[in-house]
């Protein structure tokens, strides 16, 4: 069960991540459009982009914090040494 939940663990980040990303290319697209033709739409789109990258940040923040809390959580077995 564990190896299962740590797959689903791996794969929501990656999620996340692969989130922040394309987030990052709409900032730089639609920031490079502005600066091209001037218009507003574009920073306006800018903007909103950049908000979803917060969330997506948020997100991200959220489940590294779980995942650390989790960590903490299981107990260690310390093996004797001889």
């Amino acid at each position: 069960m564990a190896a299962m939940a740590r797959r689903d663990n791996q794969h929501n980040l990656r999620q996340v991540i692969s989130e922040i990303l394309e987030q990052i290319y709409a900032i730089e697209y639609a920031m490079g459009l502005y600066y091209r033709k001037g218009a507003q739409r574009e920073l306006a789109r800018a903007q909103e982009d950049f908000e979803v990258l917060r969330a997506a940040i948020d997100r991200l923040g959220a489940m590294v914090a779980d995942l650390h809390e989790d960590d903490e959580a299981e107990p260690k077995v310390v093996e004797p040494t001889a």
